[in-house]
């Protein structure tokens, strides 16, 4: 490269670099805006990475429905050959209680290994007259079992023995916060401690 060449690109260098006479603020921003740029593609990529695991646990968690009500005496038997209570849900397919004690509690418990062998749930849906065998053997519908119980809200739990019988007060409604959660488990506990009572 001849010495006029090298001195321009030289004075070229200078000049970008000192350009108002702060080379080493222009610099600086360089530096800066760099570190912002890769900042901001690692955060994107970071938040992808969670939105994918987020979306990949909640298929992979696939909830499975509670068990429609058919045969009372025959659920009674498994319950009593388990030691466990049943859970009985009254629910309207309508009902945005309903569906909300369904999804956010009722499910999830159905599928915690805490709760999963402690407890069998039962879902009565209320909208049809579905065919239903009560404790007894007897055929009735879901709208039937339902009046014979009094169940005039809904979602209405019901925790009951392998008899039919309750174990503790209905959970009418839904109410907010961590609350029905804890009075799910109470019941259930309660339930239990019932079903092992009468094993003795």
């Amino acid at each position: 490269m001849c010495r006029a060449c090298h001195n321009a690109s030289a004075d070229s260098r200078v000049a970008i670099t000192t350009r108002d006479g702060n080379g080493e603020e222009l610099c600086n921003m360089l530096i800066l805006n760099s570190f912002l740029l890769r900042f901001t593609r690692g955060l994107v990529i970071a938040i992808l990475a969670c939105t994918c695991l987020s979306a990949a646990a909640q298929t992979g968690a696939a909830r499975e429905p509670l068990r429609m009500a058919d045969d009372l005496q025959a659920a009674a038997q498994q319950a009593r050959e388990q030691r466990v209570p049943l859970l009985l849900a009254f629910m309207l397919k309508t009902c945005p209680y309903c569906a909300a004690a369904r999804r956010d509690y009722l499910e999830p418990m159905q599928a915690d290994a805490q709760w999963r062998d402690k407890v069998i749930m039962l879902e009565i849906e209320l909208d049809t007259p579905r065919a239903l065998r009560g404790f007894d053997g007897t055929e009735t519908t879901s709208r039937d079992f339902a009046k014979l119980h009094n169940i005039r809200s809904v979602p209405t739990i019901i925790v009951v023995d392998d008899r039919g019988n309750p174990a503790t007060s209905p959970l009418i409604g839904l109410s907010s916060g961590d609350f029905y959660g804890l009075y799910l488990q109470q019941a259930i506990e309660a339930g239990l401690i019932a079903m092992r009572a009468d094993a003795r």
